[in-house]
């Protein structure tokens, strides 16, 4: 069905169709980056325990449902042999990339969505402005496999691109689309060259897609979070806004269902990360691509946890979710503003020491840490992402096997004050710049004796403190890395009870 017949079936009568699934709870649920950021409170706070199926699903009380949704995960995970290789590949880049990055106010695709608070800060914008970004979004400089290369010689091993924000706009030359490529850049496809970059660095391929989309239901949403309030897309408050036929919502599955299976038999990606539903239940995206790994932001479930921004990956969250056997994943920017490109913050990327750190907390905790970099709408990745991606790169010829190849993870932070990954006996601590110093050495309570102790870039031989099974680690100032995480490796001898430490999510 093309695109003219779309817009009809939109506002007219469909033939009846069998209904799946439900609207998505994240519709009108703040989704904006300053929704998730961290909070530093030293509050002890006590959750809501579900327990069913022999899980405890935890309920976190200063979260809304839509976010505590996304550290709990429904089914099993999938035991297809062709998606296992994802709770070990431990690091994937993620790009949120379109219009939103056009628009040149704001990098937040939230930015549409009317509250008083928005309003006060000069933050809000009528989603047809952003919309109206569409008509002059034109990447020239487009080059994904500059993307992936670097990406890849850095140490990641999957990447995700948004095909299809909230705002509809579609990256690929898509049948079904009510806006993108096909009416705004004569078909050019963006998501194809994308899709060849990846294999052809032998990254895995990964789509977001949202199961939102604002455009398709614009006539009749109320694009204000104050539910006393009503506006329409164009930013006006209004009365009372066009009553949604009973036709709509069949036909807005129908359209989700039929850009998922197009973009399925076109490029046969690996993971499908939905967000806001994932367009079309997950046992008909498994029909079409059996051994697809699926996010769990999706009323019928999906493969693993997603956790949103470092604040929402911090220890006393995540736990509760390995208890459960779970996969998890967190999924965090990595520059300043928001998810897409802001012309104002996003040139500025974050450190490359505090990128491994969090790289290291993840898998410390048999996580995967998804790093989002929003491109500019030129298609070019930022000068600091280069750096950042060299950094990387270095620190990956000496250390990588301190993330990769790993099988368990120390107790941090409740025995020691630096993320731990282990093979076997084989212990790796994380170490910031200012940490492992003399002032601030690392500290391992109820370690048992090394039998050796190593600065992994090096292989220089360190000094330790042990006493009283309390374990000090230290890296003399000469040895130090500077900008990025120092790990020094902690062998321990063979009577050392592993078991306690080993992961068993994984499997």
């Amino acid at each position: 069905m093309k695109t003219k017949q779309i817009i009809s079936i939109s506002v007219c009568t469909l033939m009846s169709l069998t209904s799946f699934g439900n609207p998505s709870g994240q519709q009108d649920v703040d989704g904006s980056a300053a929704a998730y950021s961290d909070s530093d409170s030293t509050e002890k706070i006590v959750p809501r325990i579900e327990e069913r199926d022999g899980k405890k699903f935890y309920y976190w009380p200063m979260w809304n449902k839509s976010k505590n949704g996304k550290l709990q995960v429904k089914k099993p995970h999938t035991t297809h042999p062709d998606a296992q290789w994802w709770p070990q590949a431990g690091l994937g880049i993620f790009m949120h990339w379109g219009i939103v990055s056009e628009f040149e106010p704001s990098g937040e695709a939230w930015a549409g969505r009317w509250t008083p608070e928005r309003a006060r800060k000069g933050q809000f914008y009528p989603e047809q402005k952003i919309w109206d970004a569409a008509k002059t979004f034109n990447p020239t400089k487009y080059d994904p496999e500059k993307w992936m290369s670097a990406a890849a010689k850095a140490g990641f091993k999957y990447a995700v691109l948004t095909t299809k924000h909230h705002d509809g706009y579609a990256l690929w030359d898509s049948d079904w689309a009510l806006m993108g490529v096909r009416q705004y850049l004569n078909g050019r496809d963006l998501v194809a060259p994308f899709v060849e970059a990846c294999r052809n660095n032998n990254l895995k391929v990964g789509f977001y897609y949202s199961g939102m989309d604002w455009y398709f239901i614009r006539d009749y949403m109320n694009f204000s979070f104050d539910p006393n309030k009503k506006m329409n897309y164009k930013g006006e408050f209004v009365s009372t806004l066009p009553k949604q036929p009973k036709s709509m919502w069949p036909a807005y599955q129908e359209y989700n269902a039929a850009q998922v299976k197009e973009l399925i038999a076109k490029f046969d990606p690996d993971i499908w990360w939905g967000d806001g539903g994932h367009g079309l239940p997950m046992e008909e995206i498994r029909k079409l691509r059996p051994g697809i790994v699926c996010n769990n932001r999706d009323s019928g479930g999906g493969d693993h946890a997603t956790a949103e921004g470092f604040g929402m990956a911090k220890p006393e969250y995540i736990k509760p979710v390995l208890a459960n056997g779970w996969w998890w994943e967190v999924n965090s920017i990595i520059t300043k503003g928001s998810w897409h490109y802001d012309k104002y913050k996003s040139e500025e990327v974050y450190p490359s020491d505090k990128v491994l750190m969090e790289l290291a907390k993840a898998r410390c905790m048999g996580g995967n840490f998804l790093a989002n970099i929003g491109p500019r709408p030129d298609g070019q990745f930022q000068e600091q992402a280069y750096r950042l991606f060299d950094d990387m790169a270095e620190w990956m010829e000496t250390n990588s096997n301190s993330v990769f190849g790993i099988n368990g993870g120390g107790p941090w932070p409740e025995q020691c004050n630096v993320p731990i990954t282990c093979r076997d006996n084989v212990w790796f601590f994380h170490a910031f710049k200012h940490e492992a110093t003399k002032s601030n050495p690392i500290v391992f309570n109820g370690a048992g004796k090394p039998v050796a102790v190593t600065l992994m870039r090096t292989g220089d031989k360190l000094p330790f403190e042990y006493k009283n099974g309390v374990l000090k680690l230290t890296v003399p100032e000469k040895l130090k890395a500077g900008k990025v995480t120092d790990v020094i490796i902690v062998e321990f001898g063979k009577d050392f009870d592993l078991k306690p430490y080993l992961f068993t999510h994984w499997n």
